[in-house]
Order: structure tokens, then sequence, then C-alpha cells
């Protein structure tokens, strides 16, 4: 049987994915092409000063059904088993997180606990006479938890993460906070209500040698199914026959290279794949594509001459005066990760272009991780022996009020084109994370080899990832 040809744009944890389930149905040659030296994109591990790093924290789970099944059999006895331990820093205290009463309690003091219950029954009253739907990410956190939580905790970190909460779209908050709202949340704290696994994942895995190996092993069964990965790509053109996409030309090096397709799947930027699509024939595309907003990441890893310095996994800081938004230490999620005299701490925050924090050089920023944790009793001055910092543009899709409306026009646009499917956080603009990646490839997979229309499938992919939840 011959197989169809299908090109795969980028080889993040949304291509290869793809790649992986499309391979091993046997019915398609996969080749999967990226611009970058390397696979996994931010998924992807490094090495540096004798450890191996993550792009930020990682972690394997899912509350999607079936998909932490696939992954525990794609990695096999490369994963540990973790409990989690997360934690938040308030008012100079480390709280468990989620919350806790006791500590919330104790942190707070009496006056301000007791107006904090207040705000709790106000939203309740609020949420069950208002009648018009939360517009922003404000309005949705202010209706669930009260301006108490919301001023305490939501607010601050929304900024530090997405920027001003009252221009982020509800969205935002319904993927990134899944609770029913304060009740729910009070239940939670007096433990009358448990987590669930859709809200809060009590056991983690996480590769023994760095998360890198997840797009290792993706990429091994894409090979072992006979197909291919291309890297150093640069993509030139994708050549249309009508409403079809023909063929994907590349350079490779010197050498040119063109990829005949009979489908093209695209985890690339929105912006980038119309482009290469439509060249200027499609300026609404391009227009529209172009203002939907990202955040960029900054990572500043800090070199410790400590064998540990963390007892968690991560640790929130939704405190101004801490320019970075998490904490994590490599070595807590395997210790095979570094020397056992020594740690390597990631200090990760998101800003856009005209922050302040983007604009500081390198041994600005650290200097002010390195203060900030000197400052908090994490760190001694003299403790650290190296730096590294690391940016990448375009990150984190930031769903403004009118996100919604722009990404519909692009998509419309785009599935004109009837071989054509788009997947992965950037490909899809959707906030989600490696495990989502695996969903969509599955389900891509799972319909194209039974010959539904690429333009159906896309379209119920759209609705598929509008319900994704994060699960801290």
């Amino acid at each position: 049987m011959d197989k169809e040809k299908i090109v795969i744009l980028g080889a993040g944890a949304g291509g290869l994915a793809a790649g992986w389930f499309l391979s091993r149905t046997g019915h398609y040659e996969v080749t999967v092409i990226d611009r970058a030296s390397f696979i996994g994109g931010h998924c992807s591990s490094f090495k540096y000063g004798g450890f191996i790093l993550d792009h930020g924290p990682h972690k394997m789970y899912s509350a999607v059904p079936g998909i932490l099944d696939e992954l525990r059999n794609l990695m096999g006895d490369k994963l540990l088993t973790h409990r989690k331990r997360n934690s938040i820093r308030l008012n100079g205290h480390l709280l468990d997180y989620p919350l806790k009463m006791t500590n919330l309690a104790r942190v707070l003091g009496p006056n301000r606990f007791v107006k904090l219950g207040a705000g709790y029954g106000l939203s309740m009253v609020q949420s069950l006479t208002s009648r018009k739907e939360a517009a922003s990410y404000e309005d949705y956190v202010i209706r669930r938890f009260g301006r108490g939580v919301y001023e305490l905790v939501f607010e601050p970190l929304a900024w530090k993460v997405w920027g001003n909460p009252k221009e982020v779209h509800a969205e935002m908050a319904r993927t990134r906070i899944p609770s029913g709202g304060a009740g729910e949340l009070i239940l939670k704290l007096l433990k009358i209500k448990r987590e669930s696994a859709d809200t809060d994942a009590e056991y983690f895995y996480y590769p023994r040698k760095g998360f890198g190996q997840f797009p290792e092993a993706m990429a091994a069964e894409i090979e072992k199914f006979g197909g291919k990965i291309i890297l150093n790509a640069n993509i030139t053109q994708l050549a249309r026959e009508g409403n079809h996409i023909a063929a994907a030309h590349l350079n490779v090096g010197s050498e040119k290279v063109t990829l005949p397709c009979r489908y093209l799947v695209s985890s690339i930027p929105l912006p980038d794949l119309g482009k290469l699509i439509f060249q200027e024939s499609k300026p609404e595309l391009t227009r529209v594509a172009a203002s939907l907003k990202f955040r960029h990441l900054v990572l500043v890893y800090l070199f410790i001459k400590k064998s540990q310095v963390c007892q968690d996994h991560w640790i929130f800081f939704p405190e101004k005066d801490f320019v970075f938004n998490r904490l994590s230490e490599q070595k807590l999620m395997s210790p095979e990760m570094g020397p056992a005299d020594r740690t390597a701490l990631c200090c990760d925050l998101t800003c856009s272009e005209e922050d302040t924090a983007w604009r500081l050089s390198d041994e600005e920023m650290a200097g002010k991780c390195i203060s900030a944790l000197v400052k908090s009793g994490f760190i001694n001055e003299g403790d650290v022996e190296g730096r590294l910092v690391k940016r990448s543009r375009n990150f984190y899709p930031v769903y403004d009020l009118a996100y919604a409306g722009k990404l519909k026009t692009v998509s419309d646009i785009l599935r004109g084109v009837d071989n054509l499917l788009t997947t992965g956080r950037i490909g899809m603009y959707n906030y989600n994370n490696s495990d989502h990646c695996a969903d969509m490839g599955k389900f891509i997979a799972e319909n194209l080899v039974t010959g539904k229309d690429p333009r159906q499938i896309w379209e119920e992919l759209e609705k598929r990832v509008s319900t994704y939840k994060i699960v801290d």
C-alpha cells in the first residue's frame, strides 16, 4: 500500500505529537521539518555547566481521557513518579498551594481574613443575580472568588503573567483557574471537598534525564514507522494548486529540497503560516494574524553552591517585589540532572516588548533575581557561582478582549486550504500544555485516517481545545 505523504511544520511538542500518532497508523509517510538545529522546542532539554536543564518547569500529567496512558506507554521506565509539592509566597510566608484555610488565616490575620470571607459571600450573591457573562479576567475572578482573593493573589499574578487583567479575556481565567467559584474554593479550603484530578494533580511524572526525553521518544517513534525529521530547514514556499498545498519548498544548508504532500500539518505561528501560503495576496489575514498578542518568556538560571535550596517543585510569586513569576529547582525533578554538591534554580517570567523587564540586560535581570532570593532568605549572595539568561519571543498566547473574533477571521481564511491542519500551542493559538499537544495529535490522526475532511477536523479540533484546562 502506498502511503500518503504528510509534511509537518515544526518539531516542537505539537508537531512531533502529530507525527507520532499519524505515523503509527501505518497510512502516512511523515516528514517533520524545523528551522532549529534540535527537536522539542521549549520541551527540549540542554546541557550547561554540568547540568541538564529544561526551558522552565515541566511535568508529565494529563486529565484528558487516555492521554496519560499514552504518555506512560511511550516513556516506559524513563519516568519518575512525584507527589506534587507546590507553594505560593504571600506576605513573606510560603503557603501550600492549593491554599489551606489554616495557613491563609495565620498569614492574613483575623481582620483581613474576615474581609476575605465577606468578599466570598458578596461574590456568591452577585453570581446568582447577574445574568451578564464575565467579559474580562478581572470580572471572572471577582465574581467567583471575591475582590479580596482577587487583589491578594490573582490580580498581581495576572499582571505579571499576562498583563492588565482588565484587558485579558475571561477565557484565560477559565482555562487557568478551573474552579467552580468562591463556594467551591471555601469547601476545598475547609477540606470538605477535595481537589479532583481535573483541577489538581496530586502525582505527576517526569523523565529521568530531563523533559527533553519526551520529544526524543516521539521522534524515535516517527522514525521507527519510516518517518523523517529534517532540521536546520528554512521553508521558502508552500506551493499551491488551487485550494490545495501541493508541496513544501525548503533550503537545508545549501541544498534545495521539495517535499510533495497530500496533507500539511502546521504548528508554526499563524502569521508565518499565512505568509508562506498566500504571500501578500491576503492582506486581511496578514493584518489580523499580526494583531494576535503574545508574551515573551525570560528564563534566569542560577547555579548555586548547595546540594538543594527548595522543598517544593515550583513556587509562585505573585507579589511585585519579585521580578519573576515562579521559581523551580531542576534537581528536585530528577537527581540525575546535576552534580550532587551543586544545584540549579530557574526563575521564569513573562513580559511584553514594552515592559521594563524585557529591556533589562541579562546581567541586570539576573541581579534582580539574585537580590530578591537573597532578601527573602532562599540563598546567600555568595552561594551563586554562575548565571545564564535565555529569552524567547512570542511564547505565551494572550487572549485580549477581541481575540475570539480575530482568531475566527484567521481560521476561516486558512480553512479555505482544503488539506491544511494546525496544531500545538502556537499553531492553534491556544494556551495549553504538552499533554494537550499529544491529544491534538491523536485527534488529528484518528479522524484523518477515517477519510474525514481536514476542514471538518479543524473545526471539531477548535471546539475540543476550547475545553482544555491547565491542571497544576
